[in-house]
């Protein structure tokens, strides 16, 4: 092998590992979320107090600018879930992100746009693009039903790991 070849090889590995550390694999989170016992009553569970924020934090690339919130799926009643606010980037994006229990006729009747079905994960998922973010919609034993969102990027990778570690989480 000449210097020149030499030379030219160390640079492209040189520009790979520069790459992979940019940030061009999405980090999974790993921390577990706690228990959750589904009943009648899905508004008594506080997701946000179930998921660790450095799970959402990891997924969303970012640190969130706020404590988590309450939150429901357009106020449709019987819903409980998070949202979590991030910073307003340069381009005056926001990132932001989700997680919603649902009762299944919700799951049931929702709007689909351009849904991709997911394998793996529940019982039933897919994506769907809704109105405010790229959403993993998931069913799961037949008892309950989850939306994971997250913009203004859409984060596909996290937004499974997520949805895996709720899966694992239901009772």
């Amino acid at each position: 092998m000449n210097q020149k070849t030499f030379l030219l090889l160390m640079m492209v590995i040189g520009l790979i590992i520069s790459l992979s550390a940019c940030g061009l694999s999405s980090p999974e989170p790993t921390a577990a979320i706690a228990p959750i016992t589904i009943g009648d009553d899905l508004t008594s569970i506080d997701l946000c107090q179930a998921i660790p924020q450095e799970d959402i934090e990891t997924v969303m690339g970012v640190k969130l600018v706020q404590a988590p919130t309450r939150y429901t799926l357009r106020n449709v009643e019987g819903t409980s879930g998070c949202f979590y606010k991030g910073p307003t980037d340069a381009d005056r994006e926001t990132h932001f992100g989700y997680v919603i229990l649902m009762p299944l006729d919700v799951y049931d009747n929702q709007t689909r746009y351009q849904a991709v079905d997911v394998s793996g994960i529940g019982d039933e998922a897919h994506f769907n693009n809704g109105s405010d973010a790229r959403q993993l919609w998931v069913k799961l034993d037949n008892k309950v039903a989850f939306v994971v969102g997250f913009g203004d990027v859409a984060k596909e990778a996290g937004a499974e790991a997520i949805a895996r570690l709720m899966v694992a989480a239901i009772k």
